[in-house]
């Protein structure tokens, strides 16, 4: 099949040769086979399709190439939080019960390529009830939804909204107590929506609080059941349904008053309807975890549940949770240039074009990779992908290993002075420091926190009492004449440079307490980056700077030249 044709599949329904595309909700009364793309601002795309085979797989597709572009969202995390506190406002003075505030993701995609490859690794990587796939000449979507908005079956008609999302990883038996009354509160104003276009009685929550496990997330569903009026006409349906009431809030005309006044673009295919209709059967679902494109932009929306107990940080990171599954297969980057989702990663020195201390890396990653079974590309792919580097006089690249594979490259500039470190106290699991892992923020917000105290790094104790690493070093101190590295089982990430050093005979490793922590008289912040930062202070004790640090740098240096082949 010509997948530059157009064509809709879901769920095995696969429909093919196009004949007619309208905006008349009145077309699809004629009974034949529509695919279906609502926005939510109440615009309609219907599609007549010709040939429609169920059963159907869905077509081959070649390989899908990550994305390589920053992702830039609509609202920054700051702007998100202060939307959520005006929702809040209004829910105090009693204009709206809950309102589902929502951010649109976009990024710069090749008018060339056609997104059907990412949902076949959609499907394959995080297959969804709902999933679906739309191309048009002007639009093209691909769907994991899990939300049903509308089945029909002849009169029967039935609608299951999602409200309450949370990590698998999360213990406990019940959702909490704001995810189930934002349900209900939704349940009542689909109740209420189906009341006009269903016979009067007919109208049933036929399930109220069922938990739905999705890939990496557990989802609170119920169900809404009704039987329509004998003289409904799918026009009707749809003005008196959308959008979703999921996806705008309660009471509904109050929220989408609020969702327009806050929300600075234009939410489009995405928070609609994304489905089939075929007389009086059908089955649309609501359109959310969607990556839609038109002209060379690529969009992805991700919203939350707004109620009075929310709490304005946490539901940022709640349209982070939704859409870091996604745009991890994808591929793409975070604003701070991290991927979405979660993997390993190396980050290596670059010098006059080549990579330092690559087998090394390789090496590291290809070992955790193998233990936490995650496919790393080979030798010659990774230098096929990164391409030359000759340009690069001192550079940063950092290969991240995820749902695709990814690198960028940056400029890098060597301190240029010794560094003064502060100690902090935490709670560290050995076993979470066996990999070079992200996302990495928890490292990267130790980081800010050290510099805000006027600090360059920091001394992390175990619970234990024992030195362990830093926000994103390792460390070398001399101790009693004795270069000492601390050993991994205090908590240490098994740093290539730390490794080089212990390898070579520069220091051993073992633990190490507070108090000989306190009788360092030279020390070194490792990493492959920054290779070996002489640290000049610990928590305001003076360390020496003399001709014993200067001789273990410059043989460090010299190691480091016969190991460097990029």
């Amino acid at each position: 099949m010509d997948i530059s044709q157009p064509f809709f599949w879901m769920n095995g329904v696969l429909a093919t040769d196009l004949i007619e595309i309208s905006s008349d909700s009145d077309s699809i009364n004629d009974g034949g086979f529509w695919a279906v793309s609502t926005t939510f601002e109440g615009r309609y795309i219907f599609a007549k399709f010709a040939t429609v085979i169920r059963g159907a797989t869905f077509p081959e597709t070649g390989e899908w190439a990550g994305l390589t572009q920053v992702w830039e969202s609509s609202m920054q995390q700051q702007d998100f939080e202060d939307y959520v506190v005006e929702i809040q406002n209004q829910i105090e003075l009693g204009n709206v019960y809950q309102v589902n505030a929502c951010r649109i993701l976009s990024t710069k995609i090749s008018k060339e390529r056609s997104l059907a490859p990412l949902f076949a690794k959609i499907l394959a990587k995080n297959p969804a009830p709902f999933a679906s796939f739309l191309k048009l000449p002007e639009i093209e979507i691909a769907s994991a939804s899990p939300e049903l908005f509308v089945s029909r079956n002849g009169a029967q008609i039935k609608t299951s909204p999602i409200k309450g999302t949370r990590k698998l990883s999360e213990t406990g038996p019940e959702f909490s107590s704001k995810d189930r009354a934002e349900n209900v509160m939704i349940v009542d104003l689909m109740r209420n929506d189906f009341g006009r276009i269903c016979k009067a009685g007919t109208v049933k929550v036929s399930q109220l609080f069922r938990s739905e496990l999705h890939p990496g997330l557990e989802h609170l569903v119920s169900d809404v059941v009704g039987e329509v009026r004998d003289e409904i006409i799918w026009s009707e349906i749809f003005s008196g349904n959308l959008p979703p009431g999921s996806v705008s809030g309660a009471p509904k005309e109050s929220a989408l008053r609020i969702i327009a006044e806050n929300e600075v673009n234009d939410r489009g295919p995405y928070c609609g309807a994304l489905g089939w209709v075929e007389g009086d059967t059908a089955n649309l679902s609501v359109a959310i975890r969607i990556f839609w494109r038109t002209g060379e932009i690529l969009k992805f929306g991700t919203g939350a549940g707004i109620t009075w107990s929310s709490d304005p940080t946490m539901e940022w990171e709640e349209t982070e949770l939704k859409a870091a599954k996604l745009l991890a297969i994808a591929g793409g980057f975070r604003s701070d240039r991290w991927p979405f989702g979660s993997g390993l990663f190396e980050t290596i020195r670059v010098e006059n074009g080549a990579p330092q201390l690559m087998k090394e890396h390789l090496s590291r990653v290809r070992k955790s990779a193998g233990e936490l079974g995650l496919r790393i590309p080979s030798d010659s792919e990774i230098y096929e992908t990164i391409g030359s580097l000759d340009q690069i006089e001192l550079g940063r690249l950092r290969l991240t290993f995820g749902e695709t594979f990814q690198y960028s490259i940056d400029p890098y500039v060597d301190a240029t002075h010794a560094a003064r470190v502060g100690i902090r106290n935490l709670e560290i699991n050995p076993e979470a420091k066996l990999h070079k892992s992200f996302p990495y923020t928890s490292n990267l917000k130790l980081l800010t926190e050290a510099r805000v105290d006027n600090f360059d790094e920091i001394v992390i104790v175990n619970q234990d009492g024992k030195v362990c690493e830093g926000a994103v070093s390792n460390f070398v101190f001399r101790i009693d004449g004795l270069w000492v590295t601390p050993n991994l089982g205090s908590g240490v990430l098994p740093g290539i440079i730390r490794g080089l050093i212990i390898s070579a005979g520069l220091a051993i490793e073992a633990e190490i307490d507070t108090e000989e922590l306190g009788r360092a008289s030279h020390a070194f912040a490792l990493s492959a980056l920054r290779i070996a930062q002489p640290i000049n202070e610990i928590a305001g004790r003076k360390l020496q700077e003399d001709e014993i640090s200067k001789q273990w740098s410059d043989k460090l240096r010299e190691i480091l030249h016969a190991h460097s082949v990029g």
